[in-house]
């Protein structure tokens, strides 16, 4: 293509818009340039374009590694027929008349930037090297210079190194001449018209000179010339300040940003260091303030509690601080954030300033050139938000905003409630997904919206689109995303987005999905973050997404799973959507989402991200891996003081400025408890429904745990227990009140959750045992009428008064006599077939004296006796049904103990003998697996167990090969040693093998 504007006047234009923009006030560009023969090696890379091309720009292409240039970090690059490449993604025109003044378009890599053309394959890149010392190869082959000469003129390339940050410029030439060339060879900083390096002269003779542009160079470089640009040392530039001046809300009460220290230095190599910081604290009361830091965040402009400069927090006792510590400055302009913490009692209306008097870089003492920037922070009262913490930029929940609230009904609408109107939208009643309120679906009694997606067809997909952009930041800045979701099987295909922000490319776009391998997704398009086996089908999961410019870290009900270094993330804020991406690979979201909250332009530190997931995990029946914090920084559960009792965590309160009002609640654990709470008069399906209030108005919270004992009779917790009580279950509970001042509270212990077709409680037998300390010995025996006690089949209700728990804050259930039936406790229990018979194998672990029952069912509900079994001293015991039932038959034990008591085992299946199945069966409140074969013949099978490193262990009774009968067959799989995590057990029956993954907790 011709060139439209003759050269002189283009370079005339852009001088006088250079002229009339400001112009920075240093030069960010700083390179040593030499010229040396060298050998030119053409590479084999990746094609950018397969056909001839004139004057076309590529999409964003991948550096492979982070490169500092100009005073930025790069990951990216488009490359230009025209003989250049710009770092980054700004550039969008081909901008085939060179001028090394140009601004706006990324920084300018030009080894030969004139009016090219290229033949097809003749644009290739390759990344070569290994990791610290990668090396990017651009190169131009066969170029006509210019775009009219008569065949190949000239080859060249550009090279990028790791680490170095050097750049170099080979050339190799080709056998036509140079037709009409005037061309530019140089970089530029891509901000200022005024800095850039511009050669001129050839081979040994060419320099670089800064400022003055030759852009009429028509010869050719020789074979092999390399012209290399070396990042010259760093230097310290200028300092200066900038103020943050949004409203402090009194719940927002940690590492809240007040001004920051803006650090320019330019030059790469021997990087200088940042050590100490003075400061004045500027505000009208220093009462207001319990803590100060200084955090850094590179070259990136907005604020995030991250790397913090002495790596501690300073108590203020003056108002003159001085912060010392060792942080090594990238080139170009380095913040750094002076930030508060406030204390809850902080007075509204009051200001929060500071003042930088001295930065120390590089052994020399600076004084910014402004030292308290204009205007500062005014505390302002609480709003209710999630925990408190204010500045959502993006809010959805299923018990608010959606367009309907009936059942199983489709939405065409989903409301925002962070007050930015960003609502979730979709008219066409095929693609929207439905409000689901029942006992089933709910999650600790909240409901859900379901997003249904069984085969990737967007006929009949459920989405939404999200009617303003914003969801997520822009760029590199920072973000905080909590979600809490209950993802479907269909994930396990192919990635469900359950939220979706940017456009398709690399790196310029979050999403976050839920994929094969169990996995869960904070993705960028490129350098993925993926945590793997963090959820289970159509249980509730909880994550939070952290990314503070540093890194990046994935959260799973409130314990870190893991960070990964963040770099070169180029996101755009568009196409925002939930249930799948708007913009190119749909991949639609299969399950439910309960509530998705995001902060954009900002991260949590540890404190503020505790109050979101503690309004999250009492909402939703998640037991957490931190303190449980209220809005006001209140602890309300203290997983140190309580490390007995942290398991199946649940809660009620109520927390107006957390904006959290839960009134009954129960486990979502995959593991859950026998125990729901809740006030008023019943439990309700929907706990919103619940009539119940809190008698002490705001910040009120009863939190229970438990010491994972287990939920029957256990008689190695019989000494433990006061006189009066015969027997009691092993499991005990801890009770944290904060402001609970109601008559009663409600605790439901469900036995048939544990036991299906659990015999009837009696309820004249029961009583609720509390205790000062947890040795039950002493324990206060309450009965009517100072609590009242309901039964019905295998669940009782006990209403007792929240007073009792001041001073006995221990819990457990007992019984003062034999007649009330607990469960029996077994080492293994097995039915196997036998020709025509079933033959029912058990181990005992716990005393018995009577005879064992041994009852079946057809339908799992109504059992009679089969046989009768005396008892042994061994504990090892077999019974034979001669006639057994059609189809799927159930076994269960009945037997008395020592005490008289009669107790019931859990419930065994042998489906027909004439078909193979394998199973893998986990109990959901010991965790115990137990593995059953039901073997249609007699089989070869062998056994393997791997941990995630792919580490055999070898399990007595468990692995290895072996030769078995036909029938069924009942395994223990216990994991050996005490590490917790993902397993792998592999079942090879007959040669056809089956996988199976374990949670050990």
């Amino acid at each position: 293509m011709q060139k439209f504007l003759h050269k002189w006047r283009l370079v005339l234009l852009l001088t006088l818009i250079s002229c009339l923009n400001s112009i920075d006030s240093f030069s960010q560009l700083s390179f040593s340039f030499t010229s040396v023969s060298g050998t030119w090696n053409a590479i084999s890379g990746t094609t950018v374009f397969t056909n001839n091309e004139d004057d076309r720009l590529s999409s964003n292409l991948f550096l492979g590694f982070t490169f500092y240039y100009a005073g930025g970090a790069y990951s990216d690059f488009r490359v230009s027929t025209n003989g250049w490449l710009s770092l980054g993604n700004n550039t969008t025109n081909t901008l085939n008349s060179n001028a090394l003044t140009t601004t706006g378009n990324g920084p300018i890599i030009a080894p030969l930037w004139d009016d090219l053309w290229i033949p097809g394959g003749g644009l290739t890149y390759a990344v070569t090297g290994t990791t610290g010392s990668r090396i990017l190869t651009v190169q131009w082959n066969n170029a006509r210079w210019n775009y009219n000469a008569n065949g190949a003129v000239i080859s060249f390339q550009v090279k990028l190194y790791e680490g170095t940050n050097i750049i170099e410029f080979i050339y190799d030439q080709n056998n036509k001449s140079v037709n009409n060339g005037s061309a530019s060879i140089g970089i530029n900083g891509g901000v200022s018209a005024t800095d850039f390096y511009s050669v001129s002269g050839l081979d040994g003779s060419a320099v670089a000179t800064y400022g003055s542009e030759t852009n009429w160079l028509y010869q050719k470089p020789e074979d092999g010339r390399t012209y290399r640009w070396t990042p010259n040392n760093m230097t310290y530039v200028s300092s200066t300040t900038g103020q943050i001046t949004a409203n402090v809300s009194k719940c927002n009460t940690q590492q809240q940003g007040i001004i920051s220290v803006q650090v320019v230095t330019k030059g790469v190599t021997s990087p200088i260091n940042l050590t100490q910081m003075k400061f004045d604290i500027v505000t009208t009361a220093v009462a207001n303030l319990t803590g100060i830091h200084v955090y850094y965040t590179g070259d990136a402009s907005g604020f995030a509690p991250a790397n913090e400069l002495g790596g501690a927090t300073i108590t203020p006792v003056s108002t003159t601080i001085t912060v010392n510590g060792t942080q090594k400055l990238v080139p170009g302009t380095n913040y750094f954030w002076i930030a508060y913490d406030i204390s809850p009692t902080a007075v509204v209306s009051q200001t929060l300033d500071a003042r930088c008097t001295e930065i120390t870089v590089a052994g020399t003492a600076y004084a910014p050139s402004v030292t308290n920037p204009p205007s500062w922070r005014t505390i302002v009262a609480c709003s209710p938000a999630p925990g408190g913490i204010t500045g959502a930029s993006f809010w959805v929940k299923a018990d608010a905003g959606t367009s309907s609230t009936t059942d199983n009904t489709r939405i065409s609408s989903w409301n925002d409630q962070s007050g930015n109107a960003r609502h979730a939208t979709n008219g066409t009643a095929n693609n929207q997904p439905r409000y689901r309120n029942t006992a089933t679906k709910n999650m600790n009694f909240n409901p859900v919206v379901d997003f249904d997606e069984a085969a990737q067809a967007t006929s009949d997909a459920d989405f939404m689109d999200i009617t303003s952009n914003g969801v997520m930041s822009t760029a590199s800045n920072p973000y905080e995303v909590y979600a809490v979701i209950v993802p479907g099987a269909n994930n396990l295909t192919t990635p469900g987005k359950f939220l979706f922000a940017g456009e398709a490319g690399m790196n310029k776009f979050n999403s976050f999905d839920v994929r094969s391998g169990y996995s869960v997704n904070d993705s960028w398009n490129m350098n993925d973050q993926i945590v793997s086996n963090v959820w289970t089908t159509d249980m509730l999961s909880m994550f939070t997404f952290d990314y503070n410019y540093s890194r990046r870290e994935t959260f799973r009900a409130g314990t870190s799973l893991g960070t990964q270094a963040g770099f070169g993330r180029i996101a755009t804020n568009m196409n925002n959507a939930l249930g799948y991406q708007k913009s190119g690979n749909l991949e639609f979201y299969d399950g439910g989402i309960a509530e998705i909250i995001t902060y954009a332009n900002t991260s949590h530190g540890t404190t503020t991200r505790e109050k979101v997931e503690t309004y999250l995990g009492i909402k939703y029946g998640v037991t957490l891996g931190h303190n449980y914090r209220a809005s006001d920084n209140t602890i309300v559960w203290n997983v140190a003081t309580n490390a007995a009792y942290n398991n199946n965590i649940i809660g009620i309160a109520r927390d107006d400025n957390g904006a959290l009002l839960q009134k009954q609640s129960r486990s979502t654990s995959t593991n859950p408890d026998i125990m729901t709470i809740y006030i008023g008069p019943s439990e309700t399906v929907n706990q919103a429904t619940n009539t119940g209030t809190f008698t002490a108005g705001d910040k009120s919270y009863f939190i229970v745990g438990h010491n994972n004992g287990l939920p029957y009779a256990s008689y190695t917790v019989l000494g433990d227990r006061p006189t009066g009580i015969c027997c009691r279950i092993g499991r005990e509970w801890l009770v944290q009140k904060t402001n609970f001042t109601n008559t009663d509270v409600k605790l439901k212990f469900n036995f048939d959750a544990i036991t299906p077709g659990y015999v009837s409680l009696n309820t004249s037998d029961l009583r609720l045992l509390v205790d000062a300390d947890g040795d039950f010995t002493n324990a206060t025996i309450l009965t009517t009428p100072t609590i009242s006690i309901t039964t019905s089949g295998g669940v009782a209700i006990v209403t007792v008064p929240a007073s009792v728990f001041n001073s006995t804050p221990y819990l457990t259930l007992g019984s003062i006599s034999t007649n009330t039936s607990l469960p029996l406790v077994l080492k293994s229990f097995s039915g196997l077939c036998r020709e025509q018979t079933v033959q029912v194998k058990w181990t005992t672990a716990t005393n018995v004296i009577g005879d064992f029952s041994v009852e079946r069912s057809s339908d799992k509900v109504n059992f009679s006796a089969a046989g009768t079994v005396k008892p042994n001293a061994s504990g090892n015991y077999v019974w034979t049904d001669q006639s057994p039932l059609p189809g799927t038959i159930y076994y269960r034990l009945k037997t008395v103990n020592e005490n008289g008591m009669v107790l019931y085992s859990p419930i065994i299946t042998v489906n027909s003998c004439n078909t193979t199945s394998i199973l893998l069966s986990t109990n959901a409140v010991t965790n115990e697996s137990t593995l059953m074969l039901q073997l249609s013949q007699n089989s070869l099978t062998e056994i393997t167990l791997f941990d995630l490193m792919g580490r055999r262990s070898d399990v007595a009774g468990l692995t290895g090969k072996r030769s078995m009968e036909k029938g069924v067959h009942y395994i223990p799989v216990n994991i050996p040693g005490t590490v917790a995590g993902m397993y792998l057990l592999h079942v090879v029956v007959n040669g056809e093998r089956h996988v199976y993954r374990i949670i050990k907790k």
